[in-house]
């Protein structure tokens, strides 16, 4: 079935130098396009539902995904049920679903909260409670322990070192995003798994986003909305990005270098503005402050086209809601650039109605997961320009 710019409904969650020291930050500028890249862009799509043969599949229950290195299967964590589920792209089915272990020396969190595909195809799995590296027959190869009291050089006060944790290719190190507390610096946390040793990475360039996020207490708990301080892995390196600026910072694992890239899109701002306030009185005031919040452009991910060799990134404006309670159509941008960042091209998506946030490219398309009626499926993107 193919149709134009009409999509399918889903809820929207979604060069260096001095390589010696680590963790040291650098900056550069992205520079923008002569001519636009997407001026004329044209999507069509495509929806495929994905054959799982006589499984019983929980299509819905996907928390978490991953590319095997020939970017020739996809794996969906099932964080509920404890399994991760293989998928075979160019056949579109179902090859393999690997069922972990929920106690004893292999034991995998019980419920998964980050997921992580190694080059290796091996599994990172963590929660609050357990962070590990498995290998694909369930076995447990590295446990890493991300708490501050297990590394020398972290203040044991930092908390959720899980957070959106990643692991380096050769399994020495990880980072993590701790939680901020009131007037603590945005940063990442270094774990030096061999030799137990932790740093501090701040990220200066992002602590904007604690100026578009908000709180409510009640009863000893918290929620927490607005724009948050993202981990995401890219090209065997990561990414770190937040709604509140297009700015980020990419850090390679092997040289050990953070880098801040500032954008200047010329179609929207380039970050949020405003104040608002940090604590809310009532749900119904965070609420509201949140939806403030988001009638500013968002920022997203980045998803990287190997047939390209480019990047390709989406955002968001929402419009808040109709006297039904329905939301208000959001206004939609999509931006290109090259393999350094450099900025291509940027269009306002006009027809786009919703943003599939477990998205990749395979084949020079973007494939967008979404189950079809009981099972699996994708919504793929052509993009003609």
């Amino acid at each position: 079935m193919k149709k134009y710019i009409s999509l399918l409904s889903i809820s929207l969650l979604f060069a260096c130098s001095n390589a010696n020291q680590e963790g040291e930050n650098q900056s550069g500028s992205s520079q923008a396009y002569t001519e636009n890249q997407l001026k004329n862009l044209q999507i069509s799509i495509d929806t495929v539902r994905v054959d799982v043969g006589d499984e019983i599949i929980n299509a819905t229950a996907y928390y978490g995904f991953g590319l095997s290195e020939d970017e020739k299967t996809i794996y969906f964590v099932d964080g509920m049920n404890t399994e991760v589920h293989a998928y075979n792209l160019p056949e579109l089915k179902l090859e393999r679903r690997i069922v972990f272990e929920k106690d004893g020396p292999n034991q995998a969190p019980n419920f998964i909260n980050f997921f992580q595909v190694l080059p290796t195809g091996e599994f990172l799995l963590a929660n609050y409670n357990i962070q590990a590296v498995f290998n694909d027959q369930t076995e447990k190869v590295l446990n890493i322990k991300a708490q501050p009291e297990e590394y020398d050089g972290l203040d044991e006060s930092l908390s959720s070192l899980y957070g959106f944790i990643h692991v380096s290719p050769d399994k020495k190190f990880a980072i993590s995003r701790p939680i901020e507390y009131r007037d603590a610096s945005v940063g990442l946390v270094m774990m030096d798994i061999e030799n137990k040793k932790g740093q501090i990475l701040p990220l200066p360039g992002l602590e904007i986003t604690k100026k578009f996020r908000s709180s409510f207490s009640q009863g000893g708990g918290t929620t927490t909305m607005g724009d948050n301080v993202i981990i995401q892995e890219v090209r065997n390196q990561l990414v770190i990005y937040s709604g509140s600026t297009a700015d980020i910072y990419v850090y390679d694992w092997k040289s050990k270098e953070l880098k801040l890239i500032e954008f200047d899109h010329k179609l929207v701002p380039n970050q949020k503005s405003g104040d608002f306030p940090s604590e809310a009185g009532t749900r119904e005031e965070l609420m509201e402050i949140a939806q403030e919040i988001r009638s500013q452009v968002s920022f997203m991910g980045f998803l990287w086209d190997e047939s390209r060799q480019q990047y390709f990134r989406f955002a968001v404006k929402q419009n808040g809601f109709l006297e039904s309670g329905e939301p208000r159509k959001a206004d939609w941008y999509l931006f290109s650039y090259d393999e350094n960042f450099n900025l291509l091209g940027e269009t306002k998506i006009d027809q786009l109605n919703n943003f599939f946030y477990q998205s990749f490219f395979y084949d020079g398309k973007i494939y967008n997961y979404l189950p079809v009626e009981e099972d699996p499926g994708f919504v793929i993107m052509t993009l003609n320009f």
